[in-house]
């Protein structure tokens, strides 16, 4: 299947409380890179593609005077869904999974575990070319399995570059 694969680059900001965290991020920055192979794609009067997603982000943060770092990596399938019977123009995804976080103290948020669920939902656009343009807001918690459950979120700016 042509176009099958992509190569994910992305970069954002840690969020404040106004959405599921607890606690404020926000004066974090992260990059990251995801490789997304589609597995099932599936035409019809709205178009939906089925993807599973590797990814890797990198965050920092001048908290109090210290440094702070948080690798993340996640799998999780992603559903794509377009509006019209192609795959082009305006989309809407969403992905549910894991995702190890190596640090459990971030900013002002201390997670009670290191491995996590990991949710997203993002806006995109596809170009003429194939490659595409999204906004994502992601989530990482302990869905509850422990407590606290504090977690927390970030907006990224995202590159897809098909191949």
């Amino acid at each position: 299947m042509e176009g099958s694969q992509e190569l994910i680059l992305s970069g954002g900001k840690g969020l404040g409380d106004a959405l599921i965290q607890q606690k404020s991020i926000a004066g974090s920055n992260m990059v990251g890179a995801n490789w997304s192979y589609m597995f099932y794609d599936y035409p019809g009067n709205h178009h939906f593609q089925w993807w599973a997603q590797v990814s890797y982000s990198y965050m920092w943060h001048d908290y109090r005077g210290k440094d702070q770092k948080q690798q993340i990596w996640e799998l999780k399938p992603v559903v794509r869904w377009y509006p019209r019977p192609e795959a082009e123009g305006f989309f809407g995804e969403a992905g549910v999974g894991a995702a190890y976080l190596d640090e459990r103290s971030f900013g002002q948020i201390d997670l009670s575990t290191n491995l996590n669920f990991s949710l997203h939902f993002a806006a995109g656009y596809t170009l003429q070319n194939g490659d595409s343009l999204s906004l994502r807001y992601s989530h990482f918690s302990n869905g509850y399995t422990n407590t606290p459950n504090p977690g927390f979120d970030f907006a990224s700016l995202n590159w897809h570059k098909k191949f």
